[in-house]
């Protein structure tokens, strides 16, 4: 028996010598290991804290001029001299967590209590003046992120997702992250709305259950830790501040109406016409698809497509959502989208990549355009 685990582990070295790149090497030793690489969550000791001393503040004004103001947000508390606790030398980590994105509109973020959370008012974001608002762009954010809500608490502004996988950075794990063998995070998180002393509304986030997956679906043995915790909410709490600068930058070249039709692209193809921004039709169409029988499985912004498998509807399916039957038989689909002129275009093509004919996009506009109508008022 012995001769025998001397031989697999042979083999699982040869097999993992024999794969190029520290990366794919250190992927397949954690998956006939099953613990997480955590070598890069620990200090590392090439450094001394054990002695601090306040240096003078390099930057000199020119005589004339004022001095700019700084940011203290990031800025090191002061550590008392006397002090006996806590991680000194070679034991200390130093490494920062996840700090919230800068915001265009002056939205902030802040670690308390073992929350994350993005104050809404009181920061130069007047739009978000009610918790129902707030939980409108909550709304928003778990359906651009593809998380759906898994419980919510009767009575009060509060949810907890269903579990969905994320990166090392708390976002979305994408089929980038697959590419290079990322660890994956299949998570849940719990999202409350509430207000502080001063009435200033906020969405905190905390991550309540977590599980370390490899790409293929390996489960590990890992144990986050408080600064993990931390970068992972932080991480969801940025994507609400992107939320809210993308409403704010939508809301300034958005018409006031909506209106899709009928027409044809600078390629004299079948298309459909929004006159709306490029960003929010492409979001509106990511959004709109799952609630309409397709399921969404490659999107890409850089190339500006979003590959679809559709499982045909009977007319009352539609009905019962508002809209016209969509026409459409089963299969897979690739929908591009891009910018004609002033308005954007949305053009239709099978899975051989090749166009929908124009009694296709004729039979499937009434419908399509009526759903992404009603997404475009989610806005």
């Amino acid at each position: 028996m012995r001769a025998r685990n001397y031989a697999l582990t042979g083999a699982v070295a040869a097999l993992t010598l024999s794969l190029g790149g520290c990366g794919t090497l250190n992927y397949w030793w954690q998956y006939y290991d099953g613990e997480v690489d955590t070598s890069l969550r620990e200090p590392t000791g090439y450094y001394e804290h054990t002695e601090a001393r306040e240096s003078a503040d390099p930057l000199t004004v020119p005589q004339g001029l004022e001095e700019p103001q700084k940011d203290e947000s990031l800025a090191l508390p002061p550590y008392p001299q006397n002090a006996a606790q806590g991680s000194l030398g070679e034991d200390m980590d130093v490494r920062p967590p996840l700090v919230p994105i800068r915001s265009s509109s002056g939205v902030q973020a802040q670690w308390v209590d073992g929350e994350a959370i993005v104050w809404l008012t009181g920061y130069g974001t007047p739009k978000v003046s009610s918790e129902a608002e707030a939980w409108q762009l909550l709304q928003r954010v778990l359906a651009r992120l593809r998380i759906e809500v898994g419980q919510v608490t009767p009575g009060a502004y509060e949810l907890t997702t269903m579990a969905a996988d994320f990166n090392e950075f708390g976002t979305p794990f994408d089929h980038v992250n697959a590419q290079y063998d990322n660890l994956r995070y299949r998570q849940i998180y719990r999202l409350r709305i509430g207000r502080d002393g001063a009435g200033n509304i906020g969405v905190a986030t905390s991550l309540v259950g977590s599980m370390t997956l490899l790409d293929y679906g390996r489960s590990l043995d890992d144990i986050l830790t408080p600064t993990e915790l931390q970068r992972f909410a932080m991480g969801f709490a940025n994507e609400i501040i992107k939320e809210v600068d993308r409403v704010g930058e939508i809301a300034e070249t958005m018409p006031d109406t909506v209106t899709v039709t009928l027409d044809r692209d600078n390629n004299d193809q079948d298309a459909l016409a929004v006159n709306a921004p490029y960003s929010a039709t492409f979001d509106a169409l990511r959004s709109m698809l799952p609630k309409y029988s397709f399921e969404i499985t490659e999107y890409s912004v850089s190339h500006s497509l979003v590959k679809v498998t559709y499982s045909e509807q009977d007319p009352e399916f539609f009905h019962e959502l508002g809209v016209e039957d969509f026409g459409l038989e089963d299969g897979d689909y690739i929908f591009r989208v891009g910018v004609d002129g002033d308005r954007t275009v949305i053009t239709f093509y099978d899975e051989d990549d090749k166009p929908l004919n124009t009694r296709i996009v004729a039979r499937l506009y009434q419908g399509f355009s009526e759903a992404l109508v009603k997404e475009f008022g989610l806005y």
